[in-house]
């Protein structure tokens, strides 16, 4: 005879279950509903073996220079942008998007952080670093780190505007609550590279009121700041961006990259990328002795008594100035001093010291 099954309510405390009449030669079962456990999507990272498979394709164009063009400058920005491509979409797949990348090392990261960034300028938002930990206390008390380290980086347009209720400024701000931002760690169990990818922008980054309000990409940064380190001025490198052939090939989706470089930001690189560090160590002799061996591995010629008395002699002479003394300037005799147009009280007890700049060349004699 065939057992009957009787489940009891699940509602019900065990108090409050009352057995139903039971006919003689039938066999009862309580029987409840079993909770099944399934791992998270969220926790699986699938492998993806190529990252331009998932990372969007850079909408920036280099336009070659025409051959046989005169008119047209070889260093001239050539690059223009194009306006409403497509953007990146994983409705297949979990949000936020999660998948490991090949590599395991901080150079393999930050190359995937500089592919995600062609596109887009983000912004990075923390850096954890549990290498010290690990490599110091690999068995210690308390709960281990799961990653060796952890890039975070938002949306360039992510946070509020805070704008002052008598502020004047009338522009439309980069910020607009973008929610949209990744991460990029080293998972120590695995020794794996996980990306955790929250694709979804509430703007369109490809659009032309992006370019406008966001920051240049980090190539047409770099050109801009290798022309500053070339020594031009903003007259030359305004021509360099305006180039008529690449004027012409504005459209309502195609725009020349170079109306993002605007005379502030060269007056920021100029200020900020045109200083050298001239002062080496923060005691004065020790910085010129830290010069004077810079000069001569250059071929300079010195002439150095480094001491905190009025002895003290500095001297350089490079090997142009060298050069142009053999050459023109026989019989010559130059001579200029500072006048006191810098700070030159740096020996002790207020001791000055005289800078002067002199060329002196005499004719040989023979006999």
């Amino acid at each position: 005879m065939k057992p009957t099954v009787i489940p009891l309510e699940e509602s019900a405390s065990p108090s409050q279950q009352r057995s139903p009449a039971i006919p003689n030669g039938i066999i009862t079962f309580a029987l409840k509903k079993m909770q099944v456990h399934h791992p998270s999507q969220h926790t699986i990272y699938p492998h993806v073996n190529n990252i331009f498979d998932v990372v969007p394709r850079s909408f920036l164009e280099e336009v070659p220079v025409p051959e046989n063009s005169s008119i047209v400058a070889p260093n001239s920005l050539r690059t223009i942008r194009h306006l409403g491509v497509s953007t990146p979409s994983f409705p297949d797949q979990p949000y936020p998007y999660q998948f490991t990348i090949p590599g395991n090392s901080l150079a393999e990261a930050e190359k995937f952080v500089q592919a995600m960034s062609e596109t887009i300028r983000w912004n990075r938002s923390r850096k954890t670093d549990h290498s010290s930990t690990v490599e110091e206390a690999p068995n210690g008390p308390g709960k281990r780190p799961a990653v060796l380290f952890k890039l975070e980086y938002t949306c360039p347009r992510s946070g509020q505007l805070d704008r002052s209720p008598t502020s004047r400024k009338t522009h439309e701000s980069i910020k607009c609550d973008c929610n949209a931002k990744f991460s990029i760690s080293l998972h120590i169990k695995t020794n794996m590279l996980r990306v955790v990818w929250y694709w979804q922008h509430n703007h369109n980054p490809t659009s032309h009121t992006d370019m406008l309000v966001s920051r240049p990409p980090a190539s047409v940064t770099k050109w801009l700041k290798d022309r500053v380190l070339s020594g031009l001025d903003w007259d030359t490198i305004e021509q360099l961006v305006n180039c008529s052939d690449i004027a012409n090939l504005e459209s309502d989706s195609v725009k020349p990259q170079g109306f993002a470089i605007t005379y502030d930001r060269f007056r920021y690189l100029k200020n900020t990328c045109m200083t050298a560090p001239a002062k080496r160590d923060p005691n004065v002799l020790k910085s010129l002795a830290l010069w004077n061996a810079q000069l001569l591995k250059t071929n300079w010629s010195t002439l150095v008594d480094l001491q905190d008395t009025s002895d003290f002699v500095f001297a350089f002479q490079s090997t142009w100035q060298k050069k142009m003394l053999l050459e023109h300037g026989r019989g010559m005799m130059m001579l200029d001093a500072t006048h006191n147009s810098v700070q030159n009280y740096f020996l002790s007890q207020g001791k000055k010291i005289s800078l002067y700049q002199r060329w002196a060349s005499y004719a040989n004699r023979s006999g």
